[in-house]
């Protein structure tokens, strides 16, 4: 009657081990547990998103994501917040099986997004390397091809929108305070090279807080002759128009600078950060600034 009685008392613990445990693999020592389901994506690169949307269904599910400008929503999935300060609380809530993560900005928090989850760092800061780390995303959700199709796509319609000859650009990151040139370190210069904008600002170096935006002096700039000046606006786009016009005009630090040139400001809303795999709509854009002969 003890020893009956102790049978059943580890009974159903012996069929929840059954049970947790599954088929048995001892016939095939080399048999590896396939994967099922989507990867489960948390990105802290907002355009990780739309390009996961052009993969096909079932290889993965964007779980989280950061805002791409900050009066912007998320929808359908889990809002991450900023991509300068993440919610980590809500990444972990997400349950993600894989976190994207941007190199140049959350390098620094390796160490605590691996505790939650596998990390993917993309390179942000040029066109190459952004390409590079989405054939990468491809790879680790099992979508490889498709996502190598995306890329080839993207950079085929690059080329076509080479100018026929270079126009020599200045590109300016603007707030109401100061303006700082973007280098050909910077996702943006190096999309203007990329189709034949040349990058006056591109190899020059000086005090920066963020990797490619430069702070040169008045005097540097005055050296440049540019056929196009591109101001990306960060802020109030009137006045950091009206700080340009004041640079500009006659007697300004920058009279000399502006001369002959076509000046165009673009809204960052319009231009919230690296576009992916849009790469080709805002070369577009920025290509019908310059004037061909």
């Amino acid at each position: 009657m003890r020893v009956r009685h102790h049978i059943r008392r580890i009974l159903p613990l012996l069929l929840v081990c059954l049970f947790a445990a599954g088929p048995s693999s001892a016939g095939d020592p080399t048999a590896i547990p396939a994967k099922t389901g989507k990867v489960r994506v948390a990105s802290l690169v907002p355009f990780v998103g739309p390009a996961l949307d052009q993969l096909p269904s079932g290889r993965a599910e964007l779980v989280a994501i950061v805002r791409r400008s900050p009066t912007a929503k998320v929808e359908d999935v889990m809002d991450l917040g900023s991509p300068h300060g993440p919610s980590l609380e809500m990444l972990v809530a997400s349950r993600p099986d894989l976190i994207v993560a941007d190199e140049t900005m959350h390098l620094p928090m390796t160490d605590r997004l691996q505790e939650i989850a596998p990390v993917l760092m993309m390179d942000t800061a040029s066109v190459n390397g952004t390409f590079e780390s989405l054939k990468g995303l491809g790879r680790e959700v099992g979508a490889e091809k498709e996502m190598n199709a995306l890329v080839d796509a993207a950079n085929t319609q690059l080329d076509e929108l080479r100018l026929k000859q270079p126009h020599p650009t200045l590109p300016l990151f603007g707030t109401p305070s100061r303006l700082l040139v973007m280098t050909d370190r910077t996702w943006f210069g190096d999309l203007l090279e990329r189709i034949d904008l040349e990058n006056l600002a591109g190899p020059l170096t000086g005090q920066e807080r963020v990797p490619g935006y430069v702070l040169v002096s008045d005097e540097v700039l005055a050296t440049m002759h540019p056929e196009l000046i591109v101001v990306v606006a960060h802020g109030d786009p009137k006045a950091i128009e009206a700080s340009l016009k004041e640079k500009t005009q006659d007697g300004g630090a920058w009279s000399s600078l502006a001369k002959g040139a076509r000046i165009h400001l673009i809204d960052a809303h319009e231009l919230s950060g690296n576009p992916g795999l849009d790469m080709p709509k805002v070369a577009r854009s920025l290509r019908a600034f310059a004037v061909e002969p």
